[in-house]
């Protein structure tokens, strides 16, 4: 979102993912807590540097699994909706074996 935008409040992000103020200020004051996100005195929010790996990682495994359910014929709406669930869901162990298992599969397949 900070790429598409340049600088980020927390209303910029309520917008964004169609919730309240308060539900997203409740999150940022959560990462701010674990280091991840930076607060400005003008209430720009900032990654820090773990928490833009941590953006990275989460990214990564939500194309990975909306790109496999679109593959399997799934909706848009819906690959990109169960995406977010599994994202989150799903360790880093987890992700890679099925990376690995699924590059196997469609290269297997082409």
């Amino acid at each position: 979102m900070q790429m598409e935008m340049g600088q980020v409040h927390s209303i910029d992000v309520a917008e964004y993912l169609k919730v309240s103020k308060p539900s997203v200020s409740g999150a940022m004051k959560a990462l701010r807590e674990k280091q991840l996100v930076i607060k400005e005195e003008d209430g720009v929010l900032h990654l820090t540097r773990d928490g833009e790996e941590l953006a990275k990682a989460v990214y990564e495994k939500h194309v990975f699994f909306e790109q496999m359910f679109l593959r399997l014929g799934v909706d848009e709406t819906t690959a990109g909706r169960d995406a977010c669930l599994v994202e989150h869901a799903v360790s880093d162990e987890v992700f890679e074996k099925l990376k690995e298992k699924y590059d196997q599969v469609v290269q297997g397949n082409e």
